[in-house]
């Protein structure tokens, strides 16, 4: 499961910019091919102890498209990216190549004051 040590790096990052300080909510923007479910599962099970015990997760989802040569012109999806440089296209199932996106991005983190 590749979001779980996507969310792992995040909360070193919130740790180390809440500087000791308990987190309340962490806002995160995440590549369509990703799904929130995962986001919040792995969120939870890693934030359960230390200061981002009890924070919220606020996610938003960016999407991450492909235009293929048998006309699918559309979004990717979770089961679509390979290794995030690979997309297989949900229509003809057709692999391309793609520039690397990055799947997690720390927007925000708030501390409990």
């Amino acid at each position: 499961m590749h979001e779980v040590s996507l969310v792992a790096a995040l909360i070193e990052t919130c740790e180390e910019q809440a500087a000791g300080r308990p987190v309340g909510t962490v806002r995160v923007r995440h590549a369509s091919s990703i799904t929130e479910d995962s986001l919040q599962q792995a969120f939870r099970l890693l934030a359960e102890t230390g200061h981002l015990a009890g924070a919220t997760l606020i996610t938003e989802p960016f999407d991450v498209p492909l235009r293929c040569a048998c006309g699918f012109d559309g979004i990717l999806g979770h089961d679509d990216l390979v290794g995030g440089s690979m997309a297989v296209c949900p229509s003809c199932g057709d692999v391309s190549r793609m520039t690397r996106t990055v799947g997690l991005e720390l927007v925000e983190v708030r501390t409990v004051a």
